[in-house]
């Protein structure tokens, strides 16, 4: 059962999660996740088509008429057709994303990338405070480090 643990695995693809796990472990992880998300770029055709299949279909109505003698007919009919196909996915552009989520029908979305977001500023701060890049001595650190102890035993960082 349900521990209450989250987890979170990025992958890049498929291929990427049966390299690690094998096959049936990494359908296992696909089966019992919450929440997938699917962002485009990717080209391995059994995922996809497994994608689609999981999206789902939509009824398209389509009508044709035609007049003779007797006069005139319309004839409709409903064509059961996917709502994104393996091309539609393989294809789909940066900034979308499909959602598929436990209990609901899967989402078209559109991301945002994080220099846009409301937290912008935070993590530009980060990344250049924990970037390995970074240009920051071996100094700043401990000292970083000796602020970090000073408050959490309770003494203020200096």
């Amino acid at each position: 059962g349900s521990r209450g643990i989250v987890l979170m695995t990025i992958l890049q693809s498929w291929s990427q999660g049966v390299d690690v796990w094998g096959d049936s472990g990494m359908r296992k992880l696909w089966s019992a996740s919450n929440v997938k998300v699917y962002g485009g770029g990717v080209s391995e055709d059994a995922f996809l088509e497994s994608l689609s299949k999981l999206i789902g279909d939509y009824d398209r109505q389509a009508s044709s008429v035609s007049s003779g003698r007797g006069g005139r007919s319309v004839n409709q009919q409903l064509h059961r057709e996917r709502i994104l196909d393996v091309a539609d996915l393989a294809a789909m552009p940066k900034g979308r994303a499909v959602v598929l989520s436990s209990g609901n029908r899967p989402t078209l979305i559109r991301t945002q990338p994080w220099m846009t977001g409301p937290h912008a500023e935070k993590v530009k701060a980060s990344i250049a405070a924990h970037d390995p890049q970074a240009s920051r001595t071996i100094i700043e650190a401990q000292e970083s480090v000796r602020e970090v102890a000073a408050a959490v035993d309770g003494r203020g960082a200096a």
